[in-house]
């Protein structure tokens, strides 16, 4: 028996290396198969009974301090599979979310965008959260999960093909590589996953191919039972080969360099630029096979570098060399059964001591049977016989039949099933609950809070542990888009950070060269983390009212981004209220002509030149009305001070004229003094109309001045 181990294991490391016919490949299936069903069959046994666990079967088993007898109940409070809900269901509501970065080799930030798009786009029609959810899920439950990406035909009328990430819910049906460690068995070279497809769609798609049966396939034990009745059991088999290849760095027309594999050059007598460096090297090829029960049906080259299924690890531990896998409910199994045989032995007790009793004396129930009954029937009217007996005061009437109250539950069973849920609350990481606290208490929403984030670290592992299962897809995604979304002026939906689809044209010549094209170029995935999308948009709208309580906070948002407050409130009518005042400020208004049709950019744009031109004229006739106002205004100011000049001088000479009348009266100056005076007086009284009318020519100044800045365009 170990010599035949021995040849087994030669033969299987030979065919490793040499398995390039059918026949090999499928005898190099088989042989890892076993090797994985036998690293992993103990993990897969107690798997199995965490998922039956937590569907609420296998609570009492055969040991006689938690099993109930034949006779009383056997009751399943199944606390295992609420708390397990509450760990997976945190979980979707912080999925994390994949992000392309540029790397180099003609990777930029623009062309990032668009893949990240393009990734969206691959989430979005696959529904990807279900395959993130389920993976999670068997995670949690019973230790790992998987998810897995594949590229399909659009449609079949379609040569163009699109990605789609599918979950696999039946972990059961794969059979990894032992030797890969990583928790999203992303280093594993070889891997296995058992199918079913109706025996129509089988000889539809392999018409050539053998459709045996188990009895058909020899009496080997190591032989796989590929079929039933109504499906054939068919097994998909991925594994990596490393060729040696020789690598070589090229530099582009423009100056660009960038690297190439020597069998990844179409024309090499013509590679598209200079060779600058070379090395040897290896190049890793995915492969794909599909098998039936003997022989491969189908085969093909996978692009990039990794087998495209992404495992979602729970807890895993290296014991002596082998890996042991669990999720929550194995810890958990021991505290339920003792909740269940708890709540069981307390409904027991209750139940002997629920019927209440009677003491009546001899004869008081001749006649009324109802008092049997009484105890589990709603009767209304109790009737008795009522009897005398002798004593020595005389004849004495004996009271009614009295009641014995039944025995109170002891206090040590409330306090056992207490103490078994928290024990199975501790154990699962959640030992601070709301309804632990005592009655009455009350207890802050920061302590609540708190108390949640202790329960989020407990379980942490299986949020990270997801994180980088997708993670790893979308790595995936990156190797398969410049395979998959290579065809020039491909029209391709892309889907922005905050949800919204737009179109972009791929690989598409411009003047500057290819423009969005996602066939070059390195990328890396970093996860952004948190909250998704719209819990981020409630968030921010609660956080942007709190700042248009500041009046200069305030006053900044509506002059620059008005639209943005509104955009952020989830109430119907918003978007609507907010592309109306988008289309009010510079930013706003571009973003909204970048989403527009070509031609209706053009129309707008020249409306808008129209309107500027238009706004022009207006300014320009604005200003001249003005300025024909100023000088009318001041041409009547002139005119009012030449009059004014006038009359004041006629006065003046009429004041001097009297003046030197009365001096020739009185005879109290001479002639030359009287001629001194009318001139000192002249000179006075021009000196004071000088001044009232300069005084008047600055108002009038200031008045034009104010009138052209009311009448200029604001």
């Amino acid at each position: 028996m170990a010599r035949d181990s021995i040849d087994n294991g030669i033969n299987g490391a030979k065919r490793e290396l040499l398995a390039e016919k059918e026949s090999d490949i499928f005898e190099e299936a088989r042989d890892r198969h076993q090797i994985s069903l036998a690293a992993t069959s103990d993990d897969r046994n107690l798997a199995k009974e965490d998922f039956l666990f937590g569907e609420g079967e296998g609570h009492w088993d055969d040991d006689v301090v938690t099993t109930a007898s034949a006779a009383t109940p056997q009751l399943t409070i199944n606390l295992t599979d609420a708390l397990v809900n509450r760990v997976v269901n945190n979980i979707k509501e912080q999925r994390p979310r994949g992000k392309a970065h540029p790397v180099g080799d003609g990777a930029d930030i623009d062309r990032a965008k668009v893949i990240n798009g393009i990734g969206r786009h691959v989430e979005y029609r696959s529904q990807a959260s279900v395959a993130y959810d389920t993976a999670a899920d068997c995670a949690v439950r019973a230790g790992w999960g998987y998810a897995r990406l594949v590229a399909e035909f659009i449609s079949p009328d379609s040569f163009k093909k699109d990605l789609r990430i599918l979950p696999i819910d039946n972990i059961f049906s794969v059979y990894d590589d032992p030797a890969a460690i990583m928790p999203t068995g992303c280093d594993r070279n070889w891997l296995l996953i058992a199918i079913t497809m109706p025996r129509t769609e089988y000889r539809r798609r392999y018409p050539r191919m053998d459709n045996v049966s188990w009895s058909d396939s020899g009496n080997n034990e190591y032989r796989l039972d590929w079929e039933s009745k109504e499906e054939i059991r068919l097994a998909e088999y991925f594994r990596i080969r490393e060729k040696t290849d020789t690598l070589y760095r090229l530099r582009s027309a423009d100056g660009k360099e960038y690297n190439k594999y020597k069998s990844d050059l179409k024309n090499f007598a013509n590679p598209g630029g200079e060779i600058i460096d070379e090395r040897e090297s290896y190049k890793r090829e995915v492969q794909w096979f599909q098998l039936n029960g003997t022989r491969v049906v189908e085969r093909e080259i996978l692009p990039g570098t990794l087998i495209p299924v992404a495992r979602c690890q729970g807890n895993a531990r290296n014991v002596d060399g082998r890996v042991k896998r669990r999720g929550m409910i194995r810890a958990m199994k021991d505290p339920q059964r003792m909740v269940d045989y708890g709540e069981t032995a307390k409904i027991m007790r209750l139940g002997l001591a629920s019927k209440s009793k009677y003491i009546a004396a001899e004869g008081q129930l001749d006649g009324h049977p109802e008092w049997t009954t009484s105890n589990v029937e709603p009767i209304p009217t109790l009737v008795y016989k009522p009897v005398t007996i002798e004593t020595a005061q005389g004849e004495v009437l004996l009271p009614p039949p009295t009641p014995i109250p039944p025995a109170q539950v002891e206090a040590g069973f409330t306090e056992f099933v207490q103490g078994m849920r928290s024990n199975l609350l501790a154990v699962s990481g959640m030992p601070n609950e709301p309804g632990q606290d005592a009655q009455g208490q009350v207890v802050s929403g920061k302590a609540i809070q708190r108390r949640d984030k202790l329960s989020d670290q407990s379980h942490i592992q299986y949020y990270d542990n997801q994180t980088l299962m997708i993670a790893d897809l979308w790595r995936m995604i990156l190797e398969y888009i410049p395979v998959t979304y290579n065809e020039p002026g491909r029209v391709q939906r892309i889907i922005g950070d905050d949800g919204k689809p737009s179109m972009q044209t791929l690989n598409m010549v411009g003047p500057n060269g290819l423009e969005n094209d996602v066939t070059t170029g390195d990328y890396d995935v970093m996860m952004d983390t948190g909250p998704g999308y719209d819990t981020k948009r409630e968030e921010g709208a609660e956080n942007l009212l709190e700042l248009l309580q500041t009046p200069a906070l305030a006053e900044i948002v509506a002059k620059t981004a008005p639209d943005l407050v509104f955009r952020s409130i989830d109430h119907p009518y918003m978007e609507e209220i907010a592309d109306r005042l988008a289309a009010q400020t510079p930013d706003g208004l571009k973003k909204i002509m970048e989403e527009l049709p070509e031609r209706a950019r053009n129309i707008i744009q020249a409306l808008s030149q129209q309107n500027q031109q238009l706004q022009q004229g207006l300014k320009e006739a604005q200003e001249g009305l003005t300025k024909d106002k100023l000088m009318a205004t001041v041409k009547a100011h002139d005119v009012e001070v030449s009059n004014e000049t006038k009359r004041m001088d006629v006065q003046s000479r009429d004041q001097t004229a009297l003046a030197i009348a009365a001096m020739k009266v009185h005879g109290t100056l001479a002639d030359t003094e009287i001629k001194t005076a009318g001139k000192i007086l002249d000179t006075h009284v021009q000196a004071g109309h000088d001044a009232r009318a300069a005084e008047r020519a600055i108002e009038a100044g200031e008045q034009a001045e104010k009138g052209n800045g009311s009448s200029s365009p604001g």
